[in-house]
This record gives C-alpha cells, sequence and structure tokens, in this order.
C-alpha cells in the first residue's frame, strides 16, 4: 500500500531523530515565598544574560515541576553544564534572596522524582518548623539540611544588621556539642 492515503501509519520523528533532554532536579532556598511564574522569569533571565538569544534558544529550557521548594528543570542533553550555570546565578528573585541548589540529573522524569526531589513533608519548611527556647536566643527553626540549622528568631534586631530573615546556626550552637581546647563549649 503505498502512496499518501489509506490507513498507513507514518511515524514523524524517529527515535534517533528526536531530541534528547535530561532533568534537572534541584531546590529553592529563599527567605520569602517565591512563585512558579517568579522562578521561570529568572531562569530565563539567567540563560539570556549568560548565553545571549541564540545560545539559550538552542537550550529549550522548560520547567517542568515547582512547589515552592523542590524543582525540576527540563534543558537539551548537550547542554546540561549551560543549564546548571544559569541556575548557579541566581541569587535574587524579586528582591528576595535565594540560593538554588542543584540535586540530582536524570534522563526520566520519573528517575529525576524518584532519587532527587522528596515525597516526605517531613523537608519542606512549613512542616519543619519548631519553637526553640535557650537562655540567649528564642525563636522559629525553618530548615534543618544535616548540621545546618535556619532560625527566624523571635527579637528581630538580631538580623537586622544582616538583611537577612534567618539566622544561620549548627546543631552545635543549638547543644553545645563541640567544646574548644580550654573545654569551653561553643553552643549558646
Amino acid at each position: 500500500m503505498g502512496g499518501s492515503g489509506g490507513g498507513a501509519f507514518v511515524r514523524s520523528w524517529l527515535p534517533v531523530l528526536r531530541l534528547r533532554r535530561r532533568y534537572i532536579a534541584f531546590e529553592v532556598f529563599s527567605e520569602k515565598d517565591v512563585s512558579k511564574s517568579d522562578l521561570l522569569a529568572a531562569i530565563r533571565s539567567a540563560e539570556i544574560t549568560l548565553y545571549g538569544d541564540i545560545g539559550s534558544s538552542m537550550n529549550l529550557l522548560r520547567l517542568i515541576y515547582f512547589d515552592g521548594s523542590f524543582g525540576l528543570l527540563r534543558c537539551a542533553l548537550t547542554r546540561i553544564d549551560e543549564s546548571r550555570a544559569a541556575l548557579a546565578t541566581i541569587y535574587s528573585i524579586n528582591r528576595t534572596r535565594v540560593a538554588i541548589r542543584v540535586l540530582g540529573v536524570s534522563g526520566t522524569i520519573k528517575a529525576a522524582t524518584e532519587k532527587y526531589i522528596p515525597e516526605l513533608p517531613l523537608r519542606r519548611a512549613e512542616n519543619v518548623e519548631r519553637k526553640i527556647e535557650l537562655e540567649q536566643l528564642s525563636g522559629w527553626i525553618v530548615r534543618i539540611n544535616g548540621w545546618e540549622v535556619d532560625l527566624t528568631p523571635d527579637d528581630q534586631e538580631i538580623t537586622k544588621r544582616s538583611d537577612t530573615q534567618f539566622l544561620g546556626l549548627t546543631s552545635f550552637d543549638l547543644y553545645g556539642g563541640m567544646y574548644n581546647a580550654d573545654d569551653a563549649s561553643d553552643g549558646i
């Protein structure tokens, strides 16, 4: 059955002709909530600033998923390093300080979400919030990452000088787990 009519199915893109893509899983740390549209605008702006219109058009970036904390970005296979560099240059979104950490790169959405984006709500800031009451410091823990703790102090004078909302501490600062050579605790 040759010809253009009939029930013959013709694939328009053979597998070797398809664009190969990768999915970058990332985490956003910010002082305030960041919307998906603001994040996408910041990513596009960073990419255009770094690589110009032609360079950024070859990457075909697309923000697949963003929940306010974790996200998934699609890019071209040959442009992974450029995409990671664009994410690394973003330090502010709508005058809110942010830091973007790449968690990993995968070939499929399923693998990227299973490996790098946690399902447990324990890692999200609003569920980790706990009140800390110490002699010299009190406030709410908003993020825990290994030994690092971000705390919003009740006394806002502490953070006014640093132009930030959070106070970065370690668990040793909170619990006095480390001792100097003179046996004095470094904890608060």
